[in-house]
């Protein structure tokens, strides 16, 4: 005689023991997933707008703009007196190359940015320790040209400021490393927007922020919600076949479409009769 009680099978994707659902494992059905997104996309969009306007306002009101100024210089290890630069071999393209990280270290040293604060008058509200790490340099591959960044909370003190270390560091690159010079290429000029914060940026990212987030919630109560809501529902999760169902009176009488409709009209048929 067969033991039935180590029989077991599957219902679609879920294992069950003794044809019975195993209830440690969640199928998740990603056109359910889709379906339960569809159904809540208000409410989702809602809350994602939500996100997106307290985002423009700490943007706007809580988070302080900077302002970004710049120059670019060309690096060479020759002195203008030198050989005509027509002539430079490749090893001194090399050179300067290599020198470049070097210059970059010496237009943002303590000696360059306290002698370019008190060149653009600003020496009396900030010191090295506290705007050095608002000067920064990037060097472009391959090439002798180097550029520095200064960024503050005023557009006029970024301008000055990024004006005054250019003018002062070729001439304090030339007394550090003999027989080279620095030339500006790209003057700076004054910022005509903030830098940073990005209002933008920041509102599209609280907005998919806040969109990502009610999906989330959705869809996990959807998972932990084990109620049967519907005879189709009842078929696919358990693969059980429907022989019949009760129908719905209280929907029925409130004008329900479908198949409950059938319900409403058979009572009222009743009710005639009488």
């Amino acid at each position: 005689m067969e033991d039935n009680s180590k029989r077991t099978g599957t219902t679609g994707n879920v294992p069950i023991q003794g044809g019975q659902p195993d209830d440690n494992v969640i199928q998740i059905n990603l056109t359910d997933v889709f379906r339960t997104i569809g159904a809540n996309f208000g409410k989702i969009l809602l809350v994602a707008l939500a996100f997106a306007i307290i985002t423009l306002a700490v943007t706007m009101f809580a988070i302080k703009p900077t302002y970004r100024s710049y120059f670019t210089a060309f690096v060479n290890n020759r002195t203008s007196s030198s050989e005509d630069t027509t002539t430079l071999q490749s090893g001194d393209v090399s050179a300067a190359q290599s020198l470049t990280y070097t210059y970059a270290s010496i237009m943002k040293s303590r000696p360059v940015i306290e002698d370019a604060l008190k060149k653009a008058g600003l020496d009396s509200k900030y010191e090295y320790k506290d705007i050095s790490d608002d000067i920064t340099t990037d060097i472009e591959q391959n090439t002798q040209l180097v550029t520095v960044y200064v960024i503050t909370g005023s557009a006029e003190e970024s301008y000055h400021l990024s004006k005054a270390i250019a003018e002062i560091a070729p001439d304090y690159i030339a007394s550090i490393v003999e027989g080279s010079s620095m030339k500006v290429v790209t003057a700076p000029v004054m910022a005509t927007q903030q830098y940073s914060p990005s209002v933008t940026k920041n509102v599209a990212v609280g907005f998919i922020i806040g969109m990502l987030l009610m999906m989330i919630i959705v869809v996990v109560r959807s998972l932990m919600d084990t109620r049967v809501k519907d005879a189709q529902e009842l078929e696919t999760r358990f693969g059980l076949s429907i022989i019949g169902t009760i129908p719905n009176y209280e929907q029925a009488v409130k004008g329900n479409t479908g198949r409950e409709r059938y319900y409403y009209r058979a009572q009222n048929r009743k009710g005639d009769r009488r």
